[in-house]
């Protein structure tokens, strides 16, 4: 099992890498929209973001964990 500093240094590595994925979404559907009033979101990258999003929910789950032991 890893430490507490491994798993927080994997978890913000997951939520970081998770919200860059957002960002470009959100960039690719501004850009998409051309002034639009309506657009249809395709995600390009569903898949990682579903997948980190779990990592990253169950690192967070873990890290409390671990915090509630020491107390």
């Amino acid at each position: 099992m890893s430490n507490r500093f491994e798993l927080l240094v994997e978890y913000r590595q997951a939520f970081r890498e998770l919200e860059n994925l957002k960002n470009s979404e959100a960039a690719n559907a501004k850009l998409l929209s051309n002034g639009h009033n309506t657009i249809t979101i395709e995600p390009e990258y569903g898949n990682k973001m579903k997948t980190l999003t779990k990592k990253c929910n169950t690192l967070k789950m873990i890290l409390a964990a671990m915090d509630a032991s020491e107390d």
